[in-house]
């Protein structure tokens, strides 16, 4: 079972709610409110076709959250597969459909749609949907946290990305053209920024900028721009770009600072660095974040 504790710490205080996601661009101006206000909202993440985002979130019991979808346009909200317990990690497939993770069973295990996608002893967490709906990354998290790809239209038999790993390898996301994957890893020390090969996962590139000329290195929360051409990640507060080259062999640029997002990064800001706290639209021009309800 969850440890209660671990409950307790999973939840913002009275003074961080209710809580809201905002548009903000690339010079990190709020735009304005999306979706509806909710109690505490976690992990937002946009739909293929951009007019929904979904989270997760709570209107009122503690240590009962719910997958919510918000509509863009209207700012309407409507839940998803209710039931007792955390529901956390919504992310989308091509398709529409949602996987996440929820603690309903006692662990935190895959769902898909209603019904549970797998079921192991060791608490999971879903983290992208290949562009062809194929496959899904995730990672399994027991001594450590590593990355297990899983085949969702054969048989459901995860297998590890690095089986060799002694180091944590988290938060992957598939690039648009399905042959590599973005990664954030502590095998340097601090977490990293890496791309890797879907077909050769030893062929990788380090990402995220060094500690030097004044930068604090490292990152975490890939995303993609959609066309392949733009890599972001956040390093702190900051929102991060790389220009990036999926035509033939993987090909990035130099690190850039875009904005500061302070107070925008929601619920625990220093908890669980590598993980995304926040969503980039399709072109690359708009990020979603979480913070307190402004009246």
């Amino acid at each position: 079972m969850i440890p209660f504790l671990f409950l307790l710490l999973q939840q913002p205080t009275a003074r961080d709610m209710p809580q809201e996601m905002v548009w903000v661009d690339r010079q990190g101006n709020v735009l304005g409110r999306v979706g509806a206000v909710q109690q505490a909202i976690f992990f937002p993440e946009i739909s293929p076709d951009g007019k929904s985002i979904a989270v997760s979130a709570r209107d009122g019991e503690v240590n009962d959250r719910d997958v919510w979808i918000h509509d863009t346009a209207t700012g309407s909200k409507r839940v998803h597969s209710p039931a007792k317990g955390n529901d956390n990690f919504p992310i989308w497939a091509a398709d529409g459909r949602l996987i996440w993770n929820s603690s309903r069973t006692g662990e935190y295990e895959l769902f898909r749609g209603d019904s549970l996608l797998l079921k192991l002893p060791a608490s999971q967490y879903p983290r992208s949907v290949s562009p062809d709906g194929k496959w899904l990354l995730y990672t399994q998290a027991d001594k450590k946290r590593d990355l297990y790809l899983l085949n969702l239209e054969g048989e459901p038999k995860p297998r590890p990305v690095f089986p060799e790993a002694r180091h944590w390898t988290e938060v992957a996301r598939f690039s648009p053209d399905g042959r590599y994957f973005a990664y954030a890893s502590n095998e340097a020390g601090p977490f990293e920024i890496y791309v890797a090969s879907v077909e050769n996962p030893a062929r990788r590139w380090k990402v995220s900028k060094e500690l030097a000329n004044g930068w604090a290195g490292g990152g975490g929360g890939p995303r993609w721009r959609a066309d392949g051409k733009e890599l972001f990640y956040m390093m702190g507060d900051a929102m991060i770009a790389v220009e990036v080259s999926l035509d033939g062999e993987f090909k990035a640029g130099t690190a850039k600072r875009l904005f500061a997002a302070p107070g925008m990064m929601g619920n625990f800001p220093d908890e669980s660095p590598w993980v995304a706290k926040y969503d980039v639209t399709a072109d690359g021009q708009k990020f979603v974040f979480v913070r307190k309800a402004v009246p």
